[in-house]
């Protein structure tokens, strides 16, 4: 594959997964700050404690995908596929993104479960 397209997947997916920090980052905090009022117990308390932990999740995984993006550029060359590059541990990058999806999706569902038991 040619060297520019790959650099052309590399800054896309840097990026995204800024973007997902950013997202992390606020919705994080919010939890955060909900939290700290005190005004919750039981289940409720347990999903916003949930939600936070796999916020941080998410970030973490999108600190491996950095750290393995970062490697990558100096393998581009010798590389077919920027997906299929792992980052030391045995995880390639398309598994680091996927994770960090979908632990931010966890992330998501806990606050939405928060949000019902806090309407009901």
């Amino acid at each position: 594959m040619d060297k520019s397209v790959q650099m052309d997947a590399v800054n896309a997916l840097k990026d995204w997964s800024r973007w997902l920090i950013g997202l992390n980052t606020v919705l994080g905090g919010g939890c955060l700050a909900i939290l700290q009022t005190g005004n919750m117990a039981g289940m409720s308390r347990m999903f916003m404690v949930l939600a936070i932990v796999a916020f941080l999740g998410s970030v973490l995984c999108a600190i491996l995908l950095g750290r393995a993006l970062a490697s990558l550029v100096e393998h581009i060359p010798t590389v077919n596929s920027i997906y299929e590059f792992t980052n030391g541990m045995g995880l390639s990058v398309k598994r680091l993104a996927q994770l960090q999806l979908l632990i931010f999706l966890l992330a998501c569902l806990c606050m939405g479960i928060w949000l019902v038991l806090k309407i009901n």
